[in-house]
């Protein structure tokens, strides 16, 4: 009689041979599948420009995404992601001269930029997100990146324009602080006039209270125009003119003539020394400025170079509420691409770029996802900025509109003109620009 253990050890072996050449078969097919579907996905370079984005942890501003592209090259063999940095002071300049010149890289950073998005320079991206997705973004988000029913970027963050306070100079000359960042413009104007004096007789020395950059492509003084009602499009037609507006224009004259507390730096154009006026001479006691600079004051701070900081929203006037204008999302978008393959491998990049919102913390923005909670005192206060803040108009032209509005405010400044004159000048000039399309 044979031994179990031997009759045990014969089934094994026929029972080996009878199902191995099957295991073999599927695991040939499974290394088959798996080459077919690495050979299906894109190898190659594909171009990336952005800003920089400094934090306490890089000051540089470019960390963060060499970091991206180290994790995502290893994650993906054979995908090299070709980096260029861009400045604050040229880089959207550069955007916008190389998209003239069919030049672009394939992935920028777009925002919710209706220029790129409107002149078909982008590459929809609707077929990629679900709604499954979507429902994880807050109210508006990925409507501010949809153009005619498609989707052109995913959000990293949300900011918009705030007003930065030098905590020392309030509590020098007693003036309280804006409560929970909000103030009425009767408040705002008389701590303004408090924080603007001199000192010494022969080489005097002058502080101002607020700091606002005049500059092309930027959304400072929308907060100050909008300050009394004021609407810039209603229905996709300009409207920034009648009583309203001419309220807010003369409030920001006000600012510079009759009560002159502006730092006269705001009218050169050179938004560097005006920051540098701010965080280093400290002559300027508020600045007007991007709110995820809020990263960059975080960071001096903690290396003991900065002085003590608040964050307040814009004065409230006849409205009643902060109300500004601002692009609102930073976001990625695609170059428009052809090639399927390459187009599936850059989405899956800018869907990485954007998923962690807690680095979107660290970077200054404010999440876009409901599950992300800000417990940051000063970040709360960006937040609810951004919930009185409209994105841009999604109307062609819209960046020749905005700059009229400030070259023209600015020559008003210069000129001592007003403020019924300028509206008009700016609606006249706006009209032109309208009709040239």
């Amino acid at each position: 009689m044979r031994k179990p253990f031997t009759t045990l050890l014969y089934l094994l072996v026929i029972f080996f041979l009878i199902y191995w050449p099957y295991y073999m078969n599927l695991y040939e097919k499974e290394q088959m599948q798996d080459k077919k579907h690495e050979e299906e996905e894109f190898r190659g370079i594909i171009t990336f420009w952005d800003f920089p984005h400094p934090s306490i942890e890089d000051p540089g501003g470019f960390e963060f995404i060499k970091r991206k592209i180290e994790v995502f090259q290893y994650k993906y063999p054979g995908v090299v992601i070709d980096f260029e940095p861009l400045s604050y002071e040229n880089g959207y300049k550069k955007l916008i001269n190389s998209s003239k010149e069919g030049s672009l890289p394939d992935i920028l950073p777009v925002g919710a930029d209706f220029y790129f998005i409107s002149n078909g320079y982008l590459s929809p991206i609707t077929k990629y997100i679900d709604e499954e997705l979507k429902k994880q973004y807050k109210e508006g988000v990925i409507d501010a990146l949809k153009y005619k029913g498609n989707i052109y970027g995913m959000p990293l963050g949300m900011y918009t324009n705030v007003l930065f306070l030098n905590v020392d100079m309030f509590y020098e000359k007693e003036i309280k602080l804006p409560e929970n960042g909000e103030w009425n413009y009767e408040e705002f104007m008389d701590s303004m006039i408090k924080l603007t004096y001199s000192e010494g007789k022969q080489d005097k020395k002058f502080f101002y209270g607020l700091g606002i950059s005049l500059t092309p492509d930027n959304y400072n003084l929308w907060g100050f125009l909008l300050l009394d009602g004021a609407r810039v499009f209603d229905e996709e037609k300009y409207s920034f003119f009648g009583p309203q507006a001419v309220s807010g224009v003369e409030k920001v004259l006000d600012l510079f003539n009759k009560y002159k507390v502006v730092n006269p730096v705001s009218l050169e154009g050179d938004r560097e020394k005006l920051w540098q006026d701010f965080i280093t001479t400290k002559n300027t006691a508020v600045l007007v400025e991007e709110s995820y600079k809020i990263a960059q004051l975080k960071n001096l701070q903690s290396k003991g170079k900065l002085f003590e900081f608040d964050v307040a929203m814009y004065p409230e006037g006849e409205s009643g509420i902060p109300l500004t204008l601002s692009p609102k999302i930073y976001a990625y978008g695609i170059k428009k691409e052809k090639n399927e393959k390459k187009l599936e491998m850059e989405y899956k990049f800018i869907k990485f770029l954007t998923e962690d919102q807690q680095k979107a913390i660290e970077l200054g923005y404010v999440p876009v996802k409901k599950d992300k909670i800000i417990e940051d005192d000063k970040m709360k206060v960006i937040e609810l900025a951004t919930k009185y803040t409209n994105a841009i108009p999604q109307i062609e032209g819209w960046g020749k509109i905005n700059n009229t509005v400030i070259s023209k405010i600015k020559e008003g400044i210069k000129n001592n003109k007003n403020a019924f004159d300028i509206t008009e000048e700016i609606k006249n000039s706006v009209n032109q620009l309208v009709q040239q399309k």
